[in-house]
C-alpha cells in the first residue's frame, strides 16, 4: 500500500537535496533581496526542509537560493497516492468545468484541435476534452500520475517533462499549463519549448499563484511581527512542492520573452491556503486567513493569477 503523502515528505531531509545556487531563469541575474525562511524549523508544522527564499529585483520571481533539487528526481516528491495527493481537488468539478474551459479554447485559437495537457493530474481535463473532440495529448513527469491519467482519460499521456519529448514544431493549437508551472525547476525552458510547439495564433493557458497577492503580503508580515525570519511563499521541499512564485510582472515577462502575448489576465482569491492549525493560535490563524481570501478579491490582490496568452 503506497505511504501517505505526510509519511512519505516527512523522511526526507538536506542529504535528500543537491543544493546549487539559483539565479533568475527568467532575466538570468542573481536573486535582489532575501524574504526569509522556508520550511522545517521555519515552518508553523515542521514540515519539509529548510530553505531561504529570495525575489528577483527585476522581474520579482520568487524562488529559494540555493535550490534544493531532489537527488531521487520527481520520484523523491510525487511518488505517492494519487488521491491522496489531489485530496483537496474536486475530481467531478474539475471534469464539469473542463468542458467550459474548452469552449473559451476553441473560442480563442479559432477551432478544436490539437491540445497539449503538461501536468495532468488525475486526467480530468483530458478526459473532456476526448469526449469534445479534441485531439488531446499529456505530458506527465510523475509515472504514477500519468498511468492513472491514462486509465481515467483513455489519452495518450507521455511519462516525461516537454523538454524530452521532441515534439514537431507549430503541431499544437492549444497548450495548458493548469496549476504546474511552478512546480517546475526550469520554467524558462519549458515556455520557450511550449512557443516552439504552438502555430501562430495559439493559445497557452497558465494558472499561478500569485506571490504578490494580498495573502502572501501580510502573511509575510505576521511572521515578522512575530520575531520570525520566516515567510509563506513557495514549498521547496513538502506538499505540494511549489519550487518558483510568479508575481503577475514576472508572468508576463516571461510569456513576452517567448512571443507569446497575454490576451486575458485574471487575478482571484481562489481558496484560503492555511490548513487547519492546532489549539486556539492555528484557528485563529486560519480564520484570519480566510478574511485575507475574502477581502484580496478586491483589485488585483487575489491569491491566484490566471492567463490565456497567444503566440504572436
Amino acid at each position: 500500500m503506497p505511504e501517505s503523502v505526510d509519511t512519505h515528505h516527512r523522511k526526507l531531509s538536506r542529504e535528500n537535496y543537491d543544493w546549487r545556487p539559483q539565479v533568475c531563469p527568467i532575466c538570468e541575474v542573481p536573486p535582489a533581496r532575501l524574504l526569509g525562511r522556508r520550511g522545517g524549523a521555519a515552518h508553523r508544522a515542521g514540515l519539509g526542509v529548510e530553505c531561504e527564499i529570495w525575489c528577483c529585483g527585476r522581474c520579482g520571481l520568487v524562488f529559494p537560493n540555493p535550490m534544493p533539487v531532489p537527488l531521487g528526481g520527481l520520484e523523491q516528491h510525487y511518488d505517492v497516492d494519487t488521491d491522496e495527493y489531489f485530496q483537496h481537488h474536486d475530481r467531478d468539478l474539475k471534469y464539469t468545468s473542463a468542458h467550459t474551459f474548452l469552449a473559451e479554447a476553441a473560442e480563442l485559437c479559432g477551432r478544436k484541435g490539437r491540445l497539449l495537457d503538461i501536468g495532468v493530474g488525475r486526467g480530468e481535463l483530458l478526459r473532456a476534452a476526448v469526449e469534445d473532440g479534441w485531439e488531446a495529448v499529456g505530458i506527465e513527469p510523475s509515472a504514477k500520475f500519468a498511468e492513472h491519467a491514462r486509465e481515467y482519460s483513455g489519452a495518450k499521456v507521455i511519462s516525461t517533462s516537454i523538454e524530452k519529448c521532441s515534439l514537431e514544431r507549430e503541431s499544437f493549437d492549444v497548450v495548458v499549463l493548469g496549476a504546474v508551472l511552478e512546480h517546475l525547476y526550469q520554467p524558462d525552458e519549458t515556455i520557450r519549448e511550449i512557443a516552439r510547439i504552438l502555430r501562430r495564433g495559439g493559445a497557452l493557458f497558465v494558472d499561478v499563484p500569485n506571490e504578490a497577492g494580498l495573502y502572501f503580503r501580510l502573511g509575510n508580515l505576521y511572521e515578522h511581527l512575530r520575531g520570525r525570519n520566516w515567510v509563506v511563499n513557495l514549498a521547496p521541499t513538502f506538499p505540494p512542492f511549489h519550487v518558483f512564485g510568479f508575481t503577475p510582472r514576472a508572468l508576463r515577462t516571461l510569456l513576452r520573452k517567448h512571443g507569446l502575448v497575454p490576451a486575458r489576465w485574471r487575478v482571484y482569491p481562489g481558496r484560503s491556503m492555511v490548513p487547519s492549525g492546532n489549539g486556539l493560535m492555528g484557528s485563529l490563524e486560519q480564520v484570519a486567513a480566510r478574511g485575507v481570501t475574502a477581502i484580496s478579491k478586491l483589485g488585483s490582490l487575489g491569491t491566484y493569477i490566471e492567463a490565456w496568452a497567444i503566440r504572436s
